[in-house]
């Protein structure tokens, strides 16, 4: 079977932890006051593909860890909080995974808490600045929403996005 590394980024509190939960069951995790302060780890199987999932802490004094679980990777899925919007680390990781030429896709979470205007804005922005994303999903992982999209998208890698 073969076996797809997928790494799940994004800055604090932007819902890495409960999109896995909600797109891959029971994962491994560690928290510490609600924020996950270490890697989480979940997988699944589509398309005769076993995809390791792993989720990395959204504090900048977790840097290191975001470049290890980056080594050897196939996919990555960006995390963006819609009510914040693209925080700095969030542009950060998108310039590591462009240099690193990594591809990844960028998953508008929390949709449920903005209006259709500031979500436009914040697609606009994405699409002016960042273009190396190979998709845009817009959701809620905390309610499911979107996440038989990410799941169609995850089942294709490895073929040639």
């Amino acid at each position: 079977m073969e076996k797809i590394k997928v790494v799940v980024l994004g800055s604090e509190d932007a819902g890495k932890t409960t999109l896995m939960e909600n797109l891959l069951g029971n994962i491994g995790k560690v928290e510490y006051s609600g924020s996950t302060v270490a890697i989480d780890y979940g997988n699944l199987i589509l398309n005769g593909k076993k995809i390791h999932v792993f989720g990395t802490p959204g504090q900048e004094r977790f840097h290191f860890m975001r470049e290890l679980t980056l080594k050897g990777v196939d996919f990555a899925i960006v995390v963006l909080d819609s009510s914040r919007g693209i925080m700095d680390l969030d542009k950060k990781i998108i310039n590591a995974l462009n240099s690193m030429k990594i591809p990844y896709l960028i998953f508008i979470n929390k949709i449920d808490m903005v209006n259709r205007e500031k979500l436009n804005k914040l697609l606009d922005e994405i699409k002016e600045n960042y273009n190396d994303y190979h998709y845009i999903i817009e959701g809620s992982g905390l309610n499911g929403v979107g996440l038989d999209k990410l799941k169609d998208i995850l089942s294709t890698v490895g073929q040639g996005l």
